[in-house]
């Protein structure tokens, strides 16, 4: 409005469907009106027949209307496989039904129009993932310029890139200096002098972008540094120099979640594709290959491909659980006059990850694994089941209950549903956390959630068996979406990726692994929404591995425990990464903490 002003225009009327809502906005207002322009605001909807003749008579009734400017957008991304036809709608209401609108109506009751000018975006000439309903509705406005120019009238689309100084870019993506799509934002400065020329120029659609500089990536280390370090973000590891080298991932803290997000970092990013065990095989030094070697993965398949059945058969058959078999288990022989322990499994369900820590505990250690028999509805409802349970061994308590991972956010539900029923006695419980918290594998799923459309069961599904499959076979993601998105529901996608893992292990079973996938979307929904109803008013030990991944770094030194504990959150950091800390010497480290904390425990009760 300010560049119509400046070039003569003494009438303004301006669109908004909420009138004016800021002070600088009115302070313009005032300011045109002291410079003798007409300004008038009107709220009528041009993505309406209706809105658009009642703009246009409003305008005629202050005099001939001589250019049309369409800057209005809504924009409602998500991937092609999440859009929906209301989306879509959503988005071509004020593009392409608006402009057609004013194009329609302008042809009978503006003849002395000498502009109509539409906004269009670079995401309509060169596309933009995640905005196919945008990149739509400006193509539909630049094909009305193009016909109002065929017809002798006039027409202007204008593809812009990025806009600098003001608007959505500056507001959600950052500075002037953000690089979006191998551009910057163009300064207002520029695109007022480049919209200059435009309309002074014959053909219907322009484009006007300002390209980022760029950067060749060489074989000479540039690129290496691009992938090692985007998996080391991903690892939650600032200093690269300060990894072995030669330490498989797996070893360097990639958990499940973690592994899905390196492998779709590097199918989608470097063009690699392989399969999860690949992935937990990688080194820095194999990752430093691919940026220097053509067909690196042929080269990897080749080294690993000997080991690679027999192991992932082995972590599969570690990873299931019979849905029909018993909720608790012993894991070691120790019988004393020592409460037991009881450990919550993590997110897989199994209880195998506490086999080696066990056997080297002096006191009798119980594994709770989740079978058919677990509710997963919430988090409440199964810490009240695994209460019945370890009650059937303890009768009463207190109670020396851990957890790791997953199992650390029921563990501590289950604690403090135990203090509401055992008070005051609860303060004598133990509740030791395993790299793990209240909040832990939400901040996990939270950067799924962010991609995903808001109440769109399909897609949670879907991105649950995405990451489910690919931590046990070779497919591309992009495939495993054709599968998995059409079908009608979870029952369905479990029984999917069940199929597809067992086309190459036969001998897995396909009912175990059905309930493995079903359990691991339940467990990870019932966690995402858990939020703890009251506080625990006892003393929490939390044993942290000193290697932790990026959302872990996330949630603070004691995984938020501070917030939901009234009691002393006594934080030890153990050797290894979250998920090695249960073997090795982190695991002799758990040992010596957990020993000594319930001998202080036990001389505390003698003293009360």
């Amino acid at each position: 409005a300010q560049w119509l002003v400046e070039r003569g225009a003494k009438i303004l009327v301006l669109t908004s469907r909420s009138g004016i809502r800021t002070g600088y906005q009115a302070k313009r207002v005032q300011e045109w009106k002291q410079l003798g322009v007409q300004v008038l605001v009107s709220t009528s909807d041009v993505a309406t027949l209706e809105g658009a003749q009642q703009l246009i008579q409003e305008a005629s009734q202050l005099g001939p209307v001589g250019g049309i400017f369409n800057l209005a957008m809504v924009l409602k991304d998500a991937m092609l496989e999440n859009q929906t036809p209301e989306l879509f709608y959503e988005v071509n209401k004020p593009k392409y039904s608006g402009t057609l609108n004013l194009d329609q109506v302008t042809r009978q009751r503006c003849p002395k129009l000498d502009h109509f000018v539409a906004f269009s975006s670079v995401s309509c000439g060169r596309g933009n993932a995640g905005q196919s309903n945008y990149g739509f509705a400006n193509s539909t406005m630049e094909r009305i310029c193009e016909q109002r120019r065929h017809d002798g009238l006039p027409g202007l689309a204008i593809q812009w890139g990025a806009i600098g100084d003001v608007g959505i870019v500056l507001e959600t993506m950052g500075t002037n200096d953000t690089v979006i799509g191998g551009t910057l934002p163009q300064r207002i400065s520029s695109c007022l002098d480049v919209l200059d020329q435009f309309l002074n120029q014959p053909h219907p659609v322009m484009s006007s972008f300002v390209l980022a500089e760029k950067t060749l990536v060489k074989s000479d280390g540039g690129s290496q540094r691009d992938l090692v370090e985007a998996v080391a973000h991903i690892l939650g590891v600032r200093d690269v120099n300060s990894l072995n080298a030669d330490t498989s991932l797996a070893d360097l803290g990639l958990d499940s979640l973690m592994g899905v997000e390196v492998r779709q970092t590097l199918e989608r990013d470097y063009d690699i594709v392989m399969s999860m065990r690949d992935v937990r095989l990688l080194t820095i030094n194999k990752l430093r290959e691919f940026s220097s070697k053509s067909g690196t993965q042929d080269i990897l398949s080749q080294e690993i491909k000997g080991s690679q059945t027999d192991q992932l058969r082995m972590d599969l058959n570690s990873l299931l659980v019979n849905p029909d078999g018993p909720t608790v288990i012993p894991l070691n022989e120790v019988k004393n006059t020592e409460s037991p322990l009881f450990l919550i499994h993590p997110i897989e369900g199994s209880i195998t990850v506490f086999n080696t820590l066990a056997s080297k505990l002096h006191i009798p250690s119980y594994g709770l694994q989740c079978t058919k028999a677990a509710p997963l509805d919430s988090i409440q409802n199964l810490a009240s089941y695994y209460i019945n349970c370890i009650k059937e061994i303890q009768p009463k308590g207190p109670y020396r209950i851990s957890g790791y991972s997953f199992g650390a956010c029921v563990a501590f539900e289950m604690c403090c549903q135990l203090q509401a029923q055992q008070s005051p006695t609860y303060l004598h419980n133990s509740l030791f956390l395993l790299d793990g918290s209240h909040s832990y594998v939400a901040a996990h799923t939270q950067s799924y959630r962010a991609k995903l459309t808001p109440g769109n069961e399909a897609q949670t599904e879907t991105e649950a068996m995405c990451a489910f499959v690919q931590q046990f076979s070779g497919m591309e993601y992009n495939k495993l979406l054709e599968i998995f998105l059409p079908l009608p529901n979870l029952e369905t996608r479990a029984n999917a990726a069940a199929d597809l893992i067992t086309q190459n292990h036969k001998d897995i079973s396909h009912k175990a692994l059905t309930f493995a996938a079903v359990s691991f979307y339940n467990k990870l929904k019932a966690a995402d929404k858990y939020v703890p109803e009251s506080k625990y008013h006892s003393n929490v030990t939390l044993l942290k591995a000193k290697t932790h991944n990026e959302y872990g770094e996330g949630l603070g030194g004691d995984y938020r425990l501070s917030e939901v504990c009234d009691g002393k959150v006594f934080v030890h950091v153990v050797e290894g990464d979250h998920r090695s800390v249960l073997e090795g010497e982190g695991v002799e480290s758990i040992i010596g903490i957990i020993h000594s904390t319930l001998a202080e425990s036990r001389d505390s009760v003698r003293e009360g």
